[in-house]
């Protein structure tokens, strides 16, 4: 029988006075509108506006980024927002670049389509005051006006035990990771272009750093956007899992990426056959399309061809 444990503390951490604890950090790039309501959500927050502050990069030219930024302070923000940006840059290097200033020791990274719910930062930060040595993982919602049907996005739903979350739940979209560790290990790589490798790469390198992961209770983000529904960012994903696989040769790695040969076959043949019509259309297409590009990586790198 397993060992009874207590719950976990959760210290109080939304006084005032104590300094910056969070640092949102944020990459865009011509999403103004979402930008204003993430703007209004984080003033929303349980978390004092003391303890928190917003850095945002836009990867849009400079009159974009005044543009921004003066319509942040006319919305007279109760906490410390930085903007910048003026060049465009790959997603990595550019939350790289809205977390050099970063006064938090909490990175919250947070996409500019994920709007936290208002106990969120806060939840994010009674985790690590519990567990420094942690990544936290947390929840994100599809908003009820965009969902279809009753399908769930993947991002709705995570693999844990209790809860212990694994390195693949880790993304940009919304996920809490001490700022020293984050420095420690480089942050994102700035090497990394298209769509999808940089978060299971930087999951996997903070994993090698002695790192956990946990879900956050209470850390809900809304994601206003569905996967799904793109197949080509499906196809650009499979392509970079293999090149992430091909950094990181944890036995592991294949299989919860989805990208090992065996698994690209068995899945080829789930979704070619006759039952493949018992799926959702858009997730079909989507596994596809992914499957796709893992199986050209895979190929490309056999011959000496693969993405650089």
């Amino acid at each position: 029988m397993a060992e009874a444990r207590a719950p976990e503390a959760a210290p109080d951490v939304s006084s005032a006075g104590g300094g910056v604890v969070v640092t949102v950090v944020t990459a865009s790039r011509r999403r103004h509108a979402l930008l204003r309501a993430k703007a209004a959500a984080l003033a929303a927050q349980t978390l004092a506006p003391g303890a928190f502050e917003w850095r945002l990069w836009l990867n849009e030219p400079d009159e974009a980024v005044a543009a921004v930024r003066g319509e942040l302070e006319a919305m007279r923000l109760p906490f410390a927002v930085w903007v910048g940006g003026g060049s465009d840059e790959p997603v990595g290097r550019a939350r790289n670049l809205a977390a050099e200033g970063a006064r938090g020791s909490v990175l919250l990274l947070s996409d500019d389509d994920c709007l936290p719910v208002p106990g969120a930062l806060a939840a994010h930060a009674a985790l690590h005051a519990v567990r420094p040595r942690t990544v936290g993982v947390g929840p994100l919602r599809l908003p009820a006006e965009l969902r279809r049907g009753r399908r769930a996005e993947p991002f709705e739903r995570p693999a844990a035990v209790g809860r212990r979350a694994f390195w693949i739940n880790m993304t940009g979209a919304n996920s809490s990771v001490p700022a020293a560790a984050f420095r420690a290990v480089g942050g994102y790589d700035p090497g990394w272009r298209g769509y999808g490798g940089e978060d299971p790469d930087l999951a996997l390198r903070l994993r090698a750093a002695g790192l956990g992961f946990r879900h956050v209770p209470g850390g809900d983000a809304y994601h206003h956007g569905r996967v799904w529904d793109d197949a080509e960012k499906a196809y650009a994903a499979g392509r970079a899992h293999v090149r992430v696989w091909s950094r990181h040769r944890a036995p592991d790695v294949p299989w919860a990426l989805g990208v090992h040969p065996w698994l690209l076959a068995l899945k080829r043949a789930a979704l070619a056959g006759p039952w493949a019509r018992l799926l959702d259309e858009g997730v079909r297409r989507y596994e596809l399309a992914y499957a796709r590009g893992a199986r050209d990586e895979l190929r490309a790198a056999a011959t000496g061809e693969a993405t650089p």
